[in-house]
């Protein structure tokens, strides 16, 4: 089982008007540590930032220069991912993945001390940095997404190469090295993990959903957990086990359920669908048209409730009738963003003139037409959501990370993060 962390944020929450921008550039991903006292982020551009958090989940209470900046890549970054627990020998494991435009992939290590040999000596010097690994991907385009696996052994990079290599460490060797799944015709935008680490699902721009085993012999546990009755082939690697074409457009984004048997994932056509595994049947399909633009970011917040965010810049809340049975109804809830009118404040002319450039360069408005700002707490795109406890976390291009928590937007937060009927 995935280790989980200990400290869930419990801070207050902030008034939209007090949130600020992150970044200028915006933010391209963002994932936490174990214990979520450190942020890693991407700010647009081919580095990543390491904040210190300080326990908070509102970003104006984070040291506001990174501790750490991290800059192998060449192009921009577009997955990070953060595995904090042990390994298959028990011992702590505290890894970050990267995978950006330039093809490469990359996992890192905090170093503590450094070895150096002096004189026929060895001496250990302290050390506080982050040291590299490349990893062989073998692929001809940009990655799009990385994701560990539950387990912290593998984890999966989605390419533009139509390919989504599955990565190791080669204790032989000493590098990290994949098994590559060839099952798609476009780019594959997303991948999403099983929590028994053996199966992956992506979304891709063939207009498809997949199913894949990923399974390896060498590393997973290839006792039945109860999925042979779901599907005959899992433990043949790169074997597709089930696809789902209901998006009829780029599948943008996918998302697997702590109870395992369910999956989200996001069409390009503005809909969201809900696929609920069966033993020795058909998976059971349930598609919804979504009210307004495209979403590109979906998470499981439990096996009964899942949030959704893209385009609208207002993350959308769904929840279904049970959290196990094996025929729910799906239903959307509301806005989690209520959309608080904020206050009007007079702009003198040289105010005038900067609000209308950046109307302009943001967001294609031109001069003289009424702006369309809206009343949500982000201006622009959601990319992301990182579930946290009885809430989560969005940011986007317009550079805010803002935290949600159930409860205080109105919701019934135990009813909905309830994994028991």
């Amino acid at each position: 089982e995935l280790p989980r962390a200990k400290h869930i944020f419990h801070c207050p929450p902030m008034p939209a008007k007090d949130l600020k921008p992150i970044t200028k550039k915006g933010v391209t991903c963002l994932c936490f540590n174990g214990d979520l006292s450190m942020a890693a982020l991407c700010p647009n551009d081919n580095k990543v930032y390491i904040y210190e958090t300080n326990g908070s989940q509102h970003t104006t209470k984070w040291n506001q220069t990174p501790k750490y900046v991290l800059e192998e890549h060449t192009e921009t970054v577009v997955g990070i991912d953060w595995f904090c627990g042990k390994d298959a020998k028990g011992e702590p494991v505290n890894l970050l993945v990267t995978c950006s435009h330039d093809r490469n992939a990359y996992v890192w290590k905090h170093e503590k001390q450094i070895v150096k040999h002096r004189g026929g000596k060895e001496e250990i010097e302290e050390s506080d940095r982050w040291v590299p690994d490349l990893v062989i991907l073998r692929i001809n385009r940009g990655a799009t997404a990385v994701k560990w696996a539950p387990h912290g052994q593998k984890f999966a990079v989605t390419s533009a190469a139509k390919v989504v290599p599955i990565c190791y460490y080669n204790e032989e060797r000493k590098w990290w090295a994949c098994n590559t799944i060839k099952k798609h015709k476009s780019t594959v935008l997303d991948v999403a993990w099983c929590p028994n680490s053996k199966f992956v699902v992506t979304g891709c721009t063939d207009y498809k959903c997949r199913i894949l085993s990923a399974f390896m012999e060498h590393i997973d546990d290839p006792t039945d957990d109860g999925f042979g009755e779901v599907f005959k082939n899992q433990h043949k690697f790169g074997e597709v086990l089930a696809t789902f074409d209901q998006a009829k457009a780029w599948v943008q984004n996918v998302a697997w359920s702590p109870s395992c048997y369910r999956i989200a994932f996001t069409g390009h056509g503005s809909t969201i669908h809900f696929v609920q595994l069966l033993s020795g049947e058909k998976p059971v399909v349930t598609s919804i048209k979504a009210s307004g633009l495209p979403y590109i970011s979906v998470e499981f917040l439990s096996s009964k409730c899942v949030v959704a965010a893209g385009y609208d810049q207002n993350p959308h809340l769904y929840s279904a009738s049970d959290a196990q049975g094996g025929d729910p109804t799906w239903k959307f809830e509301a806005n989690v963003d209520k959309e608080v009118k904020k206050e009007k404040k007079g702009l003198g002319s040289f105010g005038g003139a900067r609000a209308m450039f950046e109307a302009k360069s943001n967001r294609g408005q031109a001069a003289g037409k009424k702006a369309s700002k809206k009343n949500t707490v982000h201006q622009n795109t959601i990319l992301g959501i990182v579930p946290r406890g009885a809430g989560f976390m969005t940011y986007g291009i317009d550079g805010m990370v803002a935290y949600w928590d159930l409860k205080n937007q109105g919701f019934d937060a135990q009813g909905l993060m309830a994994e028991e009927d």
